[in-house]
C-alpha cells in the first residue's frame, strides 16, 4: 500500500549542465502531473512524463526540474552597418567643410548603445543531457515512492486498526441479535394480544404474525454482507497496485450496510454499537483517501 503524499529528490551532472528534479506529492482523485520545466528543455517533457505516469497512479505531483550551465554560453555581437557607414559619410562631409579634424575611432562607436547587439545564444539541450535528466528523474522518483510506501505502511496499521474494531461493533450486533429477537417476539405476541383482547385468535395464526414482525426486523443478512466487506477490503489492502478508489468504494458498501443495520435495530445497547461503527466507518474513510 502506498500513501499519496511522498517527496523525492536527486541530482548529477555531466560535463555541460547540472540537473536537479524534486518530485512532490499529496492528494487527488486523480493522477495531475505538474511539471516546471524551462522553455529550452521541453523536449523532455512527453519521456519525463511517461516515466512518472508508469509509476505513479493517483495524488497530485509536482515536478520541479532544475537545469544549471556549466560551460560559458557562446555569445554573437552584431554591428549596425547601416549606422556606422551613416556616421561616417557625416564625418566626411563635417571634415570637408573644416568642422572636423578625426574621423570616428572603434571606441567612439562602441559608446553608441543603437550600435552594438550583443546576444548570448539558448542553451544546447542534445541527447545525452535528456539522458541524464531522465537518470535523476528515475532516482528521485525511487525516493518518492520508498516514501510513499513508508507511509503507506502507517496507513495500512491504522486502517487495520479500525477495521478490527469495526467487526468487533458487529460481533456485538450479532451477539445481541438472538436475544433481541427473544424480547421483541414476546413483545410483539403481548400487544398483539391487548389490541385482539376482544377478539379471538388461535395460537399458531397469533406465532406466525410474530414470526414474520420478528423476520422483518432480522439483521443477519445485513450483518453477512458487512462481514463479507469487511473481508474483502482486507483482502484489497494487501493487493500490491493503487488500491484507494477500490477501499474508497468498499467504506461506501460498508457505511450502506451501517445504515440498513440502524434502520432495522430497535434496541438501545443495538443501536449504540450501530453508531459506534459508522464512525469507525468514517475514520476509515477518511484514511482512505491517503491511499494511492
Amino acid at each position: 500500500m502506498r500513501s499519496m503524499t511522498g517527496f523525492g529528490q536527486a541530482e548529477d551532472a555531466n560535463r555541460r549542465h547540472a540537473v536537479a528534479v524534486v518530485l512532490r506529492g499529496v492528494n487527488h482523485r486523480y493522477l495531475d502531473l505538474a511539471l516546471r520545466l524551462r522553455e529550452e528543455h521541453r523536449a523532455s517533457e512527453a519521456a519525463l512524463r511517461e516515466l512518472l505516469a508508469g509509476e505513479i497512479f493517483r495524488g497530485r505531483v509536482e515536478v520541479a526540474v532544475e537545469v544549471s550551465t556549466l560551460e560559458d554560453r557562446p555569445v554573437e555581437v552584431g554591428v549596425n552597418e547601416d549606422l556606422v557607414r551613416a556616421l561616417h559619410a557625416a564625418c566626411r562631409d563635417l571634415q570637408a567643410q573644416g568642422l572636423l579634424t578625426a574621423g570616428l575611432t572603434v571606441g567612439d562607436l562602441a559608446r553608441l548603445p543603437e550600435l552594438l547587439r550583443v546576444r548570448q545564444l539558448p542553451d544546447v539541450w542534445d541527447e545525452a543531457d535528456h539522458a541524464l535528466l531522465l537518470e535523476v528523474a528515475r532516482l528521485a522518483l525511487r525516493q518518492f515512492l520508498n516514501g510513499r510506501e513508508h507511509e503507506g505502511g502507517k496507513l495500512q496499521a491504522v486502517l487495520s486498526d479500525r477495521l478490527r474494531e469495526l467487526e468487533a461493533a458487529a460481533a456485538r450486533l450479532a451477539d445481541r441479535r438472538h436475544q433481541v429477537a427473544r424480547e421483541l417476539g414476546e413483545s410483539l405476541r403481548r400487544r398483539l394480544r391487548e389490541l385482539l383482547a376482544e377478539h379471538s385468535m388461535a395460537e399458531e395464526r397469533l406465532a406466525q404474525e410474530v414470526a414474520v414482525l420478528v423476520d422483518r426486523s432480522d439483521i443477519v443478512e445485513e450483518l453477512d454482507r458487512l462481514a463479507s466487506h469487511c473481508e474483502h477490503f482486507r483482502s484489497v489492502m494487501a493487493e500490491p497496485e493503487a488500491i484507494g478508489k477500490r477501499l474508497d468504494f468498499l467504506t461506501q458498501e460498508i457505511f450502506r450496510e451501517l445504515n440498513t443495520l440502524g434502520a432495522k435495530c430497535r434496541d438501545a445497547e443495538m443501536i449504540r454499537s450501530v453508531v459506534d461503527a459508522k464512525v469507525l466507518c468514517e475514520q476509515l474513510r477518511e484514511q482512505v483517501q491517503n491511499v494511492e
